[in-house]
């Protein structure tokens, strides 16, 4: 959502390559203002063969997308990998802030990249420009772009959203969103204030993801957040250490799609532990990370900040950064009573090679440095006051 591709657009064709676009809905077709634009009307079912058809009709050679997971994305791969033509993949950035990550193949559980292919390399030394990201330029695209798609939704009598929530819901789940921020506040920066009073660490902390994140659905075997968060009190309640406590960290763009405080509290009551597990959204997560014992994740890329802070890390899902050296292999059972350290040496060349093969200084909803550093200077004036759109 926004104008990210619009910008990539615009960049390619500086560099002499040509671009066609692929419209699913209006909201697609808003964003976009550049010739070679073809919009999809079928249904799923016929999506490959038309691409297929497509592809050869065009002579492309490269197919670029946001998101590996949705369905037609998914079927874009397979028609790619058949055709023995690219297929790239922008993503939220695996290290934040300032960075968005372009993969070909796929992102995380569908990632070709070899750790074995970690070489010597010094110390990461990176120095990423700012990128003035922002939330509300997000929040401004996403209202845009749904109340555009459900205007025109006629024109796309096929198409369905991933997520597979109507425009309605969606502005629903926000308006409810900035309540429950008001709502939980100050007692999420109370909570905040008293776990990380303490001398000594003795917290877990759970970094949860949106509920219908990809990582989640298509690079793990949840169905669902809800199962992950009962699985994991459950392992806590049997096998912690009583001194210890267990933190949920909500995920801030999920707040008013889903609120699992009742069902913490239900399940902390169950497994007789509601004195040792807590719940909130606003807090700060580096400072809880800082002064936690270590970090439990599905496969959220906060994983890599634990790991960035030397805390024990264990990934239940599947991740690019799943790897012995740097997340703990042993079971979560374990893992509460003799939670195992990163090698920080190893975990500072795996950040060097990930920058130089998955990562671009860069933002959706701010500016990509990297988009001006081959432009003519009439060049970037377009991209960038395309940015300010």
């Amino acid at each position: 959502m926004g104008g990210f591709f619009n910008r990539f657009s615009t960049f390619l064709q500086t560099q002499n390559i040509q671009v066609s676009k692929i419209n699913f809905n209006a909201g697609d077709a808003f964003f976009y203002s550049h010739p070679n634009t073809h919009e999809y009307t079928g249904t799923l079912a016929q999506f490959s063969s038309w691409l297929q058809a497509f592809i050869s009709e065009h002579n492309i050679d490269a197919i670029v997308c946001f998101g590996d997971c949705r369905p037609h994305h998914t079927q874009a791969s397979c028609i790619s990998e058949k055709l023995g033509i690219s297929f790239f993949v922008f993503e939220e950035g695996y290290l934040r802030p300032d960075y968005i990550t372009l993969q070909e193949y796929g992102i995380n559980g569908n990632s070709r990249l070899k750790i074995a292919d970690i070489k010597a390399l010094n110390k990461a030394n990176d120095k990423p420009l700012y990128t003035h990201n922002r939330f509300y330029r997000l929040s401004i695209a996403a209202i845009v772009y749904y109340i555009i798609a459900w205007l025109y939704k006629s024109r796309y009598p096929h198409y369905s959203h991933y997520r597979g929530m109507t425009a309605w819901q969606e502005a629903i789940a926000w308006l409810k969103a900035p309540w429950r921020k008001l709502r939980g506040y100050v007692p999420d920066k109370q909570l905040q204030k008293r776990l990380t009073k303490q001398e000594s660490d003795n917290y877990f902390l759970i970094s949860l993801q949106v509920h219908n994140d990809s990582q989640i659905t298509h690079h793990s075997d949840y169905r669902d957040v809800v199962q992950f968060i009962d699985e994991a009190i459950a392992s806590f309640a049997g096998h912690a250490h009583e001194a210890h406590l267990l933190v949920f960290k909500h995920h801030p763009l999920d707040r008013g799609h889903r609120d699992y405080r009742e069902l913490v509290c239900s399940l902390a009551a169950r497994y007789q532990v509601s004195h040792r597990v807590f719940y909130g959204c606003d807090m700060h997560l580096p400072t809880l990370m800082k002064h936690s014992i270590g970090m439990v994740t599905i496969n959220s890329t906060t994983g890599l900040q634990s790991v960035y802070h030397k805390k024990p890390t264990k990934v239940i899902g599947r991740a690019i950064y799943d790897t012995p050296k740097l997340t703990d292999p042993k079971p979560l059972d374990d893992f509460w009573r003799h939670p195992k350290s990163p090698d920080n040496e190893f975990y500072l060349r795996f950040r060097e090679y990930l920058i130089e093969q998955t990562q671009i200084n860069g933002a959706f909803y701010g500016k990509s440095p990297w988009m001006y550093k081959y432009l003519k200077p009439t060049d970037a004036t377009s991209i960038s006051s395309d940015t300010a759109k």
